[in-house]
C-alpha cells in the first residue's frame, strides 16, 4: 500500500490570495482541498499544540508564530501570512500533519471537546495595565493581543519580572504555553 492510499488530504489549491484585514501587510488566503479532513479533527485535537477544535463549527484554528489557519472539512483560511509562498508553506505544513496523524489514528486517543480558548482579554485582566509603552506598544490591551499571537515575548513588559506581579506572570506562561 502506498503512502497516497494511506493519506487523507491528497492535495490542496490557494483559491484567494487577499489583504489582510488584521494586518495589510500580510494576507488572508483561502485554499480547498480535494478530501473531507474533518474525520481527523478530533485526532488532531488530542496531539497538536496551539490548536483549537470547536466541535460544533467542525472547525480547528491553529496558530503557527503569528499565523492563524482555520481548517474546516473541504478548506481552510490562512491570516497573517506572508504572501502565496508563505501560505503554500503552511498548507505543506498542515497536509504533512494531517496525514502523519492520520496514518497514527489507532495509537492516539481522539479528543472530542473543544478546548477553552485564551482570550486576548485573559490576557489583559493579568497584565499591570500601567500602558507605560516600556515594551514597545502603545497599551497593555495592545501588548496582550502581540503576546498571545507570540509576536512578543513575555519578558518584554519588564513590570512583570517585579515581585509584585509574579504570580500574575506564572499565569500567564501557564496561559501562554
Amino acid at each position: 500500500m502506498t503512502s497516497y492510499d494511506t493519506d487523507l488530504l491528497h492535495g490542496f489549491v490557494i483559491t484567494q490570495v487577499l489583504e489582510c484585514i488584521a494586518d495589510p501587510t500580510k494576507n488572508r488566503v483561502i485554499a480547498q482541498f480535494p478530501d473531507d479532513v474533518s474525520p481527523v479533527f478530533p485526532y488532531l485535537n488530542a496531539v497538536v499544540p496551539r490548536l483549537m477544535y470547536n466541535p460544533g463549527a467542525n472547525a480547528l484554528s491553529i496558530k503557527r508564530g503569528y499565523r492563524l489557519l482555520t481548517i474546516y472539512p473541504r478548506g481552510a483560511t490562512l491570516a497573517k501570512v506572508d504572501g502565496r509562498d508563505d501560505a503554500e508553506e503552511q498548507m505543506r505544513w498542515f497536509q504533512q500533519v494531517c496525514n502523519e496523524v492520520w496514518q497514527r489514528r489507532e495509537e492516539i486517543l481522539p479528543c472530542y471537546e473543544k478546548r477553552k480558548t485564551v482570550d486576548p482579554l485573559d490576557v489583559y485582566q493579568l497584565l499591570p495595565r500601567l500602558n507605560c509603552r516600556e515594551c514597545g506598544q502603545a497599551t497593555c490591551w495592545t501588548f496582550s493581543w502581540e503576546l498571545l499571537f507570540g509576536d512578543l515575548p513575555l519578558d518584554a513588559c519588564p513590570h512583570l519580572s517585579c515581585p509584585a506581579y509574579a504570580e500574575a506572570a506564572e499565569r500567564l506562561r501557564e496561559l501562554i504555553s
